[in-house]
């Protein structure tokens, strides 16, 4: 599926001009994480997640010309190449965290925020830290943070750091779990973390899951009301009860 500016713009609420550079924007060469793509945007969270973020960005006070710089959009790049080396199995967790902090280390402006996530991203399945800002309650649902580094490097004066973190656990957590839905079977089968499986396959555990999404939609409205309104209704169409009730019966 191709998306052009107007799809993101209707659809997911991003500036126009966030949307036209992502969607004009070339294939990055030798990213991993662009393997046998031939447009930037290909229909698919994975890739449509950046446009928006950086969206959340620009609402959160960073300025266009600094997220249109090419260097920032090379560091979301290489940060997104070392995540896809770490899918792939040629790295570990720590690696990829460790080649992601060498890669913007020089251009780091948020000083406190680096170390702090540093010390959170570098363990060997990042949990939350009480006394630090980053994180889910289910470790399955960190496993992008790394691109959180992206965010110490940002200049502008109005950058509110706090509202950007903020709208990345309201996106992603939702993204996550919309993906773990669809492969909770396969992860069953395969021994793959999954957020159903860290809340638990009962009655709890569907709570928990229907109160991350709703926090979501809630933290999303303070930023971005179209994605909001999206993630509300994606919600409305998901029988959570229903695939959990047919995942008991089925390992009985």
């Amino acid at each position: 599926m191709f998306l052009t500016k107007d799809d993101l713009k209707l659809s997911y609420g991003v500036d126009l001009h966030i949307g036209a550079k992502f969607v004009d924007r070339s294939v990055p060469l030798n990213n991993l994480y662009w393997k046998n793509r031939t447009i930037y945007l290909p229909g698919a969270p994975g890739y449509i997640f950046i446009p928006i973020y950086f969206d959340i960005l620009r609402r959160s006070g960073a300025s266009l010309d600094e997220l249109f710089d090419e260097s920032f959009l090379q560091s979301s790049e290489s940060i997104l190449h070392s995540a896809a080396l770490h899918e792939y199995e040629e790295i570990t967790w720590m690696q990829h965290v460790g080649q992601v902090m060498d890669a913007i280390k020089d251009r780091v402006v948020h000083k406190d925020f680096f170390q702090q996530l540093s010390t959170y991203a570098m363990q060997e399945r990042p949990a939350k830290i009480p006394s630090l800002p980053f994180g889910s309650v289910f470790p399955s649902l960190n496993r992008a943070d790394s691109y959180l580094f992206l965010l110490s490097t940002i200049q502008s004066n109005s950058f509110d750091i706090n509202k950007a973190l903020k709208g990345w656990y309201a996106l992603m957590t939702y993204f996550l779990l919309m993906d773990d839905l669809a492969d909770i079977r396969e992860d069953i089968k395969t021994g793959q973390a999954n957020a159903l499986l860290d809340a638990g396959l009962d009655d709890h555990g569907e709570k928990l899951i229907s109160q991350m999404i709703d926090n979501s939609i809630d933290d999303m409205e303070l930023i971005n009301p179209v994605m909001a309104n999206r993630i509300d209704h994606k919600k409305s169409l998901i029988d959570l009860h229903g695939l959990i009730q047919s995942i008991r019966l089925g390992n009985q």
